[in-house]
């Protein structure tokens, strides 16, 4: 057992020795490194097939990458001042570098969140034909940032005495609100808005004229989005834990984790549905056994145009693509019909009359 710190000695059958750390770096560096990969192969996609038009979700997503690294920037560092151990094995001035970073965390955590629900909202505003429920969605989201960032900076007055209450609780002078059930609340409310955002386009894609089947693979792909719903529920456990709890830099350090988790799988939910043209080349390519650079040209959303191209070889033909998730992709054929009567003077006469046709033709194939 080690030696205790300032905060007295060790309760009974405490172990001073025993900490968090392998569990909280290896579960930042491996959510920073997916959090990564998933934007890179959203800039990819959007580089690769759509020609480097970007849109507003596309830079929004990298601004929650952003921050999601300062998420864990604070947890690194956080674990050199001893968070995720016991609170008497620590000093008050590492006691003052968790809780300031805690501070910067809460603020953190808030833009993060906040931009990683804005891009998927604007996602969705790009992709379906929906106006009032998004408003609806992104007045309590911009609510939800705007009182995380209130609160948290008028919570304590002065605001050094959010964290020297408990360094020197004889001599500070001040005053703060609950803090610990100020982060439960807000847990809460974040776990309620992540299910509102989640619902929000089941209804219209269950109204798309495709398949079942494949209306059930889109609405598969955005469920995935109810994993950030399991991680922020998970965050209230021990957010609820934390506000029961004496033993503070210990009960708080899992709140330290999973305040990167759950914004991290958010910016993963939100960048996979924008991989759709990367998945399907992928598995065409493992279906033909061609690569993408194979003779057989491929579409951006993986399908062989070898094929369609032997059915499709009018000039008049042309290839579009509504959206990256491609949800409908359009070919519209154009053929000009001539119908033509030849001269009352015999079969080699120049002179002729006749009747033009012009046919337009609209073939909408359905993918998902």
């Amino acid at each position: 057992m080690s030696a205790s710190g300032d905060f007295g000695p060790a309760p009974p059958g405490v172990n001073l020795s025993e900490n968090q750390n392998g569990s909280m770096l290896g579960a930042v560096i491996t959510l920073i490194i997916l959090g990564t990969l998933s934007v890179v192969l959203r800039i990819y996609a959007r580089t690769e097939f759509k020609k480097f038009r970007f849109s507003i979700d596309d830079y929004l997503s990298f601004a929650a990458l952003l921050f999601s690294y300062s998420l864990g920037i604070c947890v690194i560092i956080s674990v050199k001042y001893k968070n995720g151990h016991h609170v008497q094995a620590l000093t008050k001035q590492e006691f003052t570098v968790i809780w300031k970073l805690l501070y910067a965390h809460v603020m953190l955590y808030a833009f993060c969140v906040t931009c990683t629900k804005t891009s998927i909202i604007l996602f969705y505003k790009r992709i379906f034909n929906l106006r009032y429920s998004l408003y609806f969605a992104m007045f309590f989201i911009l609510g939800y940032f705007i009182v995380i960032i209130v609160t948290i900076n008028v919570a304590c007055d002065p605001i050094p005495y959010f964290w020297e209450q408990y360094t020197d609780p004889n001599t500070a002078v001040g005053s703060c609100i609950d803090i610990p059930k100020f982060f439960f609340g807000n847990g809460i409310a974040a776990v309620l808005i992540d299910i509102m955002i989640l619902i929000i386009p089941i209804p219209i894609t269950w109204k798309l004229q495709m398949p079942k089947t494949q209306r059930l693979a889109v609405i598969g792909i955005l469920l995935l989005g109810s994993f950030v719903c399991i991680a922020g529920i998970v965050r209230l456990v021990f957010l609820n834990r934390n506000t029961h709890s004496d033993d503070a830099t210990w009960s708080v350090a899992p709140v330290f984790v999973w305040s990167c988790v759950e914004p991290s799988i958010g910016i993963v939910c939100a960048c996979l549905p924008t991989l759709s043209p990367i998945f399907r080349r992928w598995w065409s390519s493992m279906i033909t056994g061609k690569s993408g650079s194979a003779s057989a040209k491929q579409s951006p959303s993986g399908y062989n145009l070898s094929s369609r191209k032997s059915r499709l070889t009018d000039p008049g033909m042309t290839w579009t693509h509504c959206d990256e998730v491609e949800l409908v992709d359009t070919v519209i054929e154009r053929k000009s019909i001539s119908m033509q009567r030849r001269g009352s003077e015999g079969g080699n006469s120049s002179r002729h009359s006749g009747i033009r046709v012009r046919e337009e033709v609209m073939i909408s194939y359905t993918a998902v």
